[in-house]
């Protein structure tokens, strides 16, 4: 599929969770669509990885974004190596399956500084004039689950609505520089995390279009990264497959 236009072939991106899942069929797109690629995930041995499957412009940033205290090296590390950032795509979370009754402290800490906490931490940075472009774009990976909750799903779903409030937030505060902030909300995409929930074939099968691959979620961000989105800011967007 061609990616969107883009208005230079230098612009930048930063991708979390690039290492797998949505993240990694993330890279794979912008790269073919001619967006230089910044890749964060915790083991360089991975991205490298990924950095080998496509053929532009790359920079891998080896990083445990549960470390929200130093989430400005990533920043930092871009310009040091020149880069200043057009857009950034959160695609890094996680979640654990657990009823209320016998919730873990500490899963409920990693849900929520994973999914919500770095999402909002790299935005600030993100936002800072000497790190980004005037006139870019963000785009965070929330979930149906953010208002569609299910048994064991507490804090990730809460983590993925706070995603959602944070982008609308954002927008506003953001539109001073025309950075637009949105979020997309999946159904059950074909990653390594869905495979581990709880059930989660049957989960996939009662999607009426199907189960949703990776791919079909960084086109949509393209979209949203590209010019041709220049108006949308503040939208949570489903993908539904039909549930």
């Amino acid at each position: 599929m061609k990616g969107y236009e883009i208005m230079n072939s230098v612009h930048t991106v930063l991708i979390t969770g690039a290492s797998s899942g949505i993240g990694k069929a993330m890279v794979k797109y912008l790269s073919a669509s001619g967006y230089r690629v910044v890749l964060v995930a915790r083991h360089l041995g991975k991205l490298q990885e990924v950095v080998g499957e496509i053929s532009g412009e790359s920079l891998c940033i080896p990083y445990d974004l549960q470390d929200l205290c130093n989430i400005e090296t990533i920043f930092k590390k871009c310009s040091e190596n020149g880069i200043k950032l057009y857009g950034m795509v959160h695609c890094a979370g996680i979640n654990r399956d657990q009823p209320v009754k016998t919730n873990n402290l500490n899963d409920m800490i990693e849900v929520m500084n994973l999914n919500l906490m770095s999402f909002i931490e790299l935005a600030k940075y993100f936002y800072k004039r000497k790190y980004s472009e005037d006139g870019g774009a963000i785009v965070a990976m929330s979930s149906m689950a953010a208002f569609d909750c299910a048994k064991g799903m507490c804090t990730y779903s809460a983590s993925k609505a706070g995603v959602d409030a944070a982008v609308q937030v954002m927008s506003k505060e953001f539109a001073k520089r025309k950075i637009r902030v949105n979020s997309i909300q999946p159904s059950f995409v074909n990653t390594p995390m869905a495979r581990m929930t709880v059930n989660y074939e049957a989960k996939f099968n009662a999607q009426p279009l199907g189960v949703i691959e990776p791919q079909y979620i960084a086109y949509l961000a393209g979209f949203l990264l590209s010019d041709e989105a220049k108006y949308i800011s503040g939208s949570n967007i489903k993908v539904s497959a039909g549930v």
